[in-house]
């Protein structure tokens, strides 16, 4: 009798192409003989996108030898079709107009689908590459690489930012105006979708160490995009450690455990303000692109709606159109009835529109905390609490409660029986 190895892979192929029973959560790349008998292209492949519809190609080959291998989208998968390979995937997901596919096997497991055009007849083609092949690129053909991000860009420049950047070089045009979170950002189609939060090695030393910099990284985790810049060498927080009597080690494993606690927020140490700068200028601009459905990398883009084409952009705070570039603008009242809810953010209100909000709630009986007014006006929970302070120093809003569990009601109204 023949013996069963309990420990090994199991055989996941079917003569249908279908996922085995048992084995519905797990994503496989499956490799067919193509049943066209007048197709030159003998394989189909089937990518489980994560997300998304699954996509059918045929090609020539079953995994790219020295040379990209050239597919052909076929639409759904034929019925019938005779599996000759299925593999578990670790990942199989979009790239702007790429699909990256890595999958769990030892050999032969990270390879990426390109959409991409021919310069001299500007025909659509999808070639699958490796490793190997990237080594190497086809005369006539784009390949992935970076795209010019040397663009005309509007940056908004937050009206608290004192010495700011200048972008002196580059066809940048600044706008002064209150941001919820971080120094510098770009808006699309009226949210802020990158943010740039800009540091030196003592503030960022000194921001850890206070436990200020947790707070801000949270903040900056709810926008798509967003960067901590610091304007040093990552060696200068050693040297600013010791100066103020800080462990360097410890330091350091507290920089590190906040990278790891908030990992949506890139960091870059540049050295100087002139490559800060620099790279801040061209990582804004990659983030437009991406949110406006462009990679900035590999290929072109594909039609909005269309198989192959980049999922639907990402949305953060909803901001105000107008800047806030003069202190008349910023003492101005918002309408009544202006803000309307977009997203998970609201229309941005000024400071003054925000206290006032605050009061004439508060008056009707509102009892407000941080993270209410935060969500209600748009703005971060440091600059709400900064608000509510500034009202309970005026005498206008008495605060109550602990640090955690603190709120905030009208000065003349009394707190009701079942708030305690």
């Amino acid at each position: 009798m023949r013996s069963v190895d309990r420990d090994a892979e199991p055989d996941h192929r079917d003569s249908g192409g279908q996922r085995p029973r048992g084995a519905a959560t797990q994503a496989l790349f499956t490799v067919a003989r193509n049943p066209d008998p007048e197709s030159r292209l003998p394989y189909l492949l089937r990518l489980p996108v994560s997300g998304a519809d699954e996509v059918v190609l045929a090609t020539a080959v079953r995994w790219p030898g020295p040379k990209d291998a050239f597919c052909y989208e076929v639409g759904d998968w034929p019925e019938g079709a005779e599996v000759l390979e299925q593999v578990p995937v670790v990942t199989c997901q979009r790239v702007g107009v790429a699909i990256d596919l890595v999958l769990r096997r030892a050999r032969s497991r990270r390879s990426m689908f390109v959409w991409t055009m021919q310069r001299r007849t500007g025909r659509r083609l999808i070639f699958w590459r490796t490793a190997t092949t990237m080594a190497g690129a086809r005369p006539g053909i784009r390949v992935p690489q970076a795209r010019g991000l040397e663009r005309a860009l509007t940056v908004a420049v937050d009206h608290r930012e004192r010495y700011a950047w200048k972008f002196g070089r580059y066809a940048v045009t600044l706008e002064r105006r209150e941001l919820p979170v971080g120094d510098y950002g770009v808006v699309v189609d009226e949210h802020l979708v990158a943010v740039v939060e800009r540091k030196s090695a003592a503030d960022l030393a000194g921001s850890a160490q206070s436990g200020s910099l947790a707070a801000l990284l949270a903040d900056l985790g709810h926008v798509p995009h967003a960067a901590l810049v610091v304007e040093g060498r990552f060696s200068d927080l050693v040297r600013r450690a010791e100066a103020g009597g800080m462990r360097p080690g410890w330091l350091l494993n507290l920089v590190a455990a906040l990278q790891a606690t908030h990992p949506r927020v890139t960091w870059m140490f540049t050295e100087t303000r002139d490559l800060a700068q620099d790279w801040a200028y061209r990582w804004l601009g990659a983030c437009v692109q991406v949110e406006r459905g462009i990679s900035p990398l590999p290929g072109e883009p594909e039609p909005r709606g269309t198989r192959g084409a980049p999922a639907e952009p990402s949305r953060g705070p909803n901001i105000a159109s107008q800047p806030a570039a003069s202190a008349a603008e910023e003492s101005a009242t918002w309408p009544d009835g202006e803000e309307s809810e977009v997203g998970t953010g609201t229309a941005m209100l000024d400071a003054q529109a925000r206290s006032t909000r605050a009061l004439e709630e508060a008056r009707r009986g509102r009892v407000w905390t941080s993270a209410g007014l935060a969500e209600a006006c748009g703005v971060s929970l440091a600059t709400a609490w900064k608000d509510l302070r500034a009202l309970v120093e005026a005498g206008q809003l008495v605060a109550e409660g602990g640090r955690r569990d603190r709120r905030y009601r009208a000065a003349d109204q009394r707190p009701s029986p079942e708030d305690g």
